[in-house]
């Protein structure tokens, strides 16, 4: 019988802080210079999406949610009436998408995730990611990180199926693969991870190398793992 496992990307196979600071910075510039009167509240725009100097809130918008939302949270601390919302927020995607696949970006993987993907892919497991990354950034990341080619299913946000904490791309998943849900399990650094396993009724490992403490995640996920280079060693 197929054994299929998902993982999420940021802080479960890639280094959550590798390149975010950078992105989101870049962004709020650019947000910034189109809208000039804004440029005292850069603290408010991280603070909003649970981002500090040098830390990630577990559940902050920038850890668990897609780029609409974070442009939504910033559309909310705009005092100019006259800004057209949907307009504001294409913008700021577009912004992110730009910035987010970068050539000058450079990501680094979680310690052993491209060991880790490779034992599986070794030993017959179906290997999808899903993540609330726009689906260009994410397979730039996954790329430049030598980790795609690995990876038998993306999930990423593609403006039509719900993303993460929602199960549509598990059942895509499944339904690809021909999978039961018995035989397919999620590893994630977040809550979000852990409520999408719930809501696609399957196991979840909850790793330590990104957003979450052990803490965050005692009692919720299935196990918890220092990170995905633990996992050969847990099947």
């Amino acid at each position: 019988m197929k054994k299929g496992i998902i993982f999420d990307k940021d802080g479960t196979l890639i280094q959550l802080d590798s390149v975010w600071y950078k992105i989101v910075h870049n962004v709020i510039d650019d947000i910034f210079r189109m809208y000039p009167k804004e440029e005292s509240k850069r603290n408010e725009y991280l603070k909003i999406i649970g981002m500090s100097d040098n830390d990630f809130e577990s559940t902050s918008l920038l850890a668990c949610k897609t780029n609409y939302f974070i442009a939504d949270a910033w559309f909310s601390l705009l005092e100019d009436p006259n800004v057209n919302k949907e307009g504001f927020i294409d913008d700021v995607c577009v912004l992110f998408k730009k910035h987010s696949t970068s050539d000058d970006l450079v990501f680094t993987e979680v310690e052993g995730a491209k060991e880790t993907l490779k034992y599986l892919k070794e030993q017959e497991y179906v290997i999808g990611v899903v993540t609330a990354d726009d689906v260009d950034a994410a397979v730039h990341s996954l790329k430049m990180t030598g980790l795609y080619d690995y990876v038998d299913f993306l999930g990423a946000d593609d403006g039509i199926n719900k993303p993460k904490p929602e199960s549509d791309f598990f059942h895509m998943f499944k339904e690809k693969f021909s999978l039961d849900e018995e035989c397919v399990f999620m590893v994630g650094d977040t809550l979000t991870d852990v409520t999408f396993a719930r809501n696609s009724h399957i196991k979840v490992v909850g790793v330590l190398s990104g957003a979450s403490s052990k803490e965050d995640l005692e009692g919720k996920a299935d196990y918890i793992l220092d990170s995905v280079k633990d996992i050969p060693g847990n099947l």
